[in-house]
């Protein structure tokens, strides 16, 4: 379960700082802001809607990682895009696997996260079909842990999202070797500095 715990609240919040050359998000928006005039438009946001409690009941699986910007800086949102495509690396590089692993929901509200042979089990106490915030409680070497979740419907696709933010408070708090681990705290750096930005997974019911 330890294992489990570390690759889910890990491979979350690196995803949100992964790039070919582990640069930095200042470094990567200073290369974009010539590809942005001052005069463009930015794009249609797609339309977001969120399940209803009935529908999220089931066995979901996993179809790759995420991430999104909800911020208001042009410049961070392209980045974010950009980043994308480093997330099916990242998501190999921790195991997961698209159509392999997945998330169980029970109608008593349980929650199991399966990845191969890990299991890690939570309880939603609390979510909201209105705003899509789910709140999960997991346990974790004798010590609840609480996490927060958006779960969201867009361009045909369910995702589950969490504030990098958050995530980053949860390691610091949970992972004795945080200050340590100089990607992290390259990634504490950037997600401090542009706000918005989540991380999670697209999930298909089965």
């Amino acid at each position: 379960m330890r294992k489990t715990f570390y690759i889910l609240i890990l491979c979350l919040a690196l995803g949100a700082t992964q790039s070919v050359q582990a640069q930095s998000l200042e470094e990567l928006l200073k290369g974009l802001s010539s590809l942005l005039g001052s005069s463009e438009q930015e794009p249609a946001k797609p339309k977001i809607s969120h399940p209803e409690v009935y529908d999220l009941i089931g066995r979901w699986a996993f179809d790759g990682l995420v991430m999104d910007y909800t911020g208001d800086s042009s410049l961070a949102s392209v980045a974010v895009s950009t980043l994308e495509t480093q997330l099916p690396t990242l998501a190999t590089k921790f195991g997961l696997v698209a159509g392999r692993d997945y998330i169980e929901i029970g109608d008593d509200g349980s929650v199991t996260f399966v990845s191969g042979d890990n299991r890690l089990p939570a309880q939603c106490t609390y979510y909201d079909s209105y705003s899509g915030e789910a709140t999960l409680q997991f346990y974790y070497d004798g010590k609840s842990i609480e996490a927060v979740a958006t779960i969201i419907e867009q361009d045909g696709k369910t995702k589950v999202l969490f504030n990098a933010n958050r995530l980053m408070a949860l390691l610091s708090q949970h992972y004795s070797k945080f200050k340590e681990n100089t990607t992290l705290q390259m990634a504490k750096s950037v997600i401090d500095s542009y706000p918005g930005i989540r991380i999670g997974a697209a999930v298909k019911k089965r």
